[in-house]
């Protein structure tokens, strides 16, 4: 989120928050002498009945999960399609049978996020995200601050799955977003659903702090029970070798390897969550030995054919749609994520199987044997790399570019030569990782395939 996207009309402090009369600790997160250089700032806005709604949410969902059975949708699902095509412009007039219903993309809350608020919604609490564009356009998300709030209770739910909780006091950091890019939003904050606990968004980037060894020292001063970030920030964190004690970390945003999951929780003595999430409708599930586990009891997930407007049969590999969620100002109703697995259901519990958050890839050996990105995923999963890219070209050489300090390109082309059966011309570039990158998420490009 770029600088540039914040807000043209400043609010005060007690606008961002109206529950809370102590600003004490927020001003001290603020004015440390040892804190960033903040450049927003940032709040929950919940009134009363907002944090009775986020509770409430809480309550509903997270008490006990009931998900949906094999061939079965879930009890919500028939009075949530009546409410969205009575109140939400985009999904009248497109039939009011589910089964048939057709898919939505992210192209259409792009050119129309207007259209996907519901008539219900109130103006009045309109609230805006602007995506980076790492995996397309830039794309506007609009939601209010129920539904911004409760991405706190869906990760208290993966957290009780660790038997982790966050403690809930005014007077201690509960979560720090951990960034390392040239720029972005850095804020303290405070959450009112947390009884008033900090949370942080810093950025690793040294022209961020007054001084180099700020970081280090802010950390540590507040260490926040909850880290969470991308992988690429979480390695920058680690080559600055704070003394922190977290409850866990958790990542997102990019995929994390087991041999970058490892590093981390040696280090911190900590579980690190690999957590799959969208910016439209926010946490989905987290990575297990057996998939990905879906926490969301309020999202239907379907499989798609990547091309086609049909579901796929239960245990087939295609495109992850979602229906449900709760925010008036983008309800979604059977949405193209971009990202592939299989589903199963296993003790009424979901998984998303072999997920890859992008789009299938299919390389090729120079004799044309098919190499599934899959795979190549999967065998570059034990190396500590916060990232890359690799891309086919037309004469079938492989160009691959890593994010590590301690990978080394060697390793990376005697992997993949594994891989393609020592039948590929493969040029690995390795670079370092530091408080300030640039780096997009992980991604596979072919020229061969259309997928360039």
């Amino acid at each position: 989120m770029d600088a540039s996207s914040g807000p043209q009309i400043a609010l005060t402090d007690k606008e961002r928050f109206p529950l809370l009369d102590d600003l004490s600790f927020l001003n001290e997160l603020r004015q440390d002498v040892f804190a960033p250089k903040f450049n927003f700032k940032s709040g929950d806005r919940l009134n009363t009945g907002q944090l009775s709604k986020v509770k409430a949410y809480q309550k509903k969902y997270y008490d006990k999960k009931v998900f949906w059975k094999e061939g079965q949708t879930p009890i919500w699902l028939t009075d949530y399609l009546k409410w969205c095509l009575k109140t939400v412009p985009f999904y009248q007039n497109k039939g009011n049978d589910f089964d048939s219903f057709p898919t939505t993309s992210r192209e259409d809350i792009r050119k129309s996020p207007y259209l996907f608020v519901s008539n219900e919604a109130n103006l009045d609490e309109l609230l805006v995200y602007h995506t980076s564009g790492s995996t397309g356009p830039k794309l506007d998300v609009l939601f209010d601050a129920v539904s911004q709030a409760a991405w706190l209770p869906q990760i208290e739910s993966v957290l009780k799955e660790f038997n982790i909780a966050i403690t809930e006091s005014k007077n201690t950091t509960a979560i720090a977003l951990i960034c390392a890019q040239e720029k972005t939003l850095t804020y303290a904050s405070l959450s009112a659903y947390l009884q008033g606990a900090g949370v942080l968004k810093i950025n690793l980037n040294p022209s961020d702090w007054n001084h180099p060894e700020d970081v280090t020292k802010y950390l540590e001063k507040y260490n926040p029970q909850i880290l969470t970030g991308d992988p690429i920030a979480f390695m920058a964190l680690l080559d600055l070798q704070p003394q922190l004690k977290p409850k866990a970390l958790i990542s997102s945003a990019m995929r994390l390897t087991k041999g970058t999951q490892n590093k981390l929780e040696n280090y911190f003595k900590c579980p690190v969550i690999d957590l799959y999430s969208l910016t439209e409708c926010r946490n989905i599930a987290y990575a297990t030995k057996n998939g990905h586990q879906v926490i969301r009891p309020d999202l239907y997930l379907e499989i798609f054919d990547e091309h086609n407007d049909v579901p796929l049969p239960y245990g087939e590999r295609g495109e992850l749609v979602v229906t449900g969620g709760n925010n008036p100002f983008l309800p979604l109703v059977r949405y193209r994520t971009g990202d592939f697995c299989s589903l199963k259901i296993e003790n009424g519990i979901p998984f998303l199987v072999d997920l890859e958050a992008r789009n299938p890839v299919v390389f090729f050996t120079k004799s044309e044997v098919k190499i599934n990105n899959i795979d190549i995923s999967n065998g570059l999963s034990h190396l500590p790399l916060a990232g890359f890219k690799m891309h086919q070209r037309k004469d079938k050489l492989i160009q691959f570019t890593g994010y590590s300090n301690k990978v080394t390109p060697k390793k990376i082309v005697d992997l993949l030569q594994l891989i393609f059966k020592n039948d590929i011309e493969i040029h690995a570039d390795i670079q370092k990782i530091g408080q300030n990158n640039t780096v997009e998420k992980s991604q596979y490009t072919s020229e061969l395939t259309g997928n360039s």
